[in-house]
């Protein structure tokens, strides 16, 4: 919980795979989906510390299944902000 508007929710964990920027979802046959960042390398690393080779899974829209990716990828969303009277 934040104590005012301006505070930050979150700070990322050192060595994050993914610092607020965009993310793509990719759907690997029998682990779901999960959501990395943008610019993956060979070795797609997940939000949630999942990594698969590219040939194995395939890019896909909308948000990952993969309850842990899902939470940070919120967590990462820019917001509108209100000034609050």
């Amino acid at each position: 919980m934040r104590c005012t508007t301006t505070e930050d929710v979150y700070d990322w964990p050192e060595g994050a795979p993914y610092d607020g920027g965009t993310t793509v979802t990719w759907n690997v046959p029998g682990y779901g989906s999960h959501a990395t960042d943008d610019d993956s390398t060979d070795l797609p690393t997940s939000l949630c510390g999942f990594s698969w080779s590219k040939e194995e899974g395939r890019r896909v829209k909308g948000l990952p299944e993969c309850h842990e990716c899902l939470r940070e990828v919120q967590l990462g969303a820019e917001r509108p902000r209100r000034n609050w009277e």
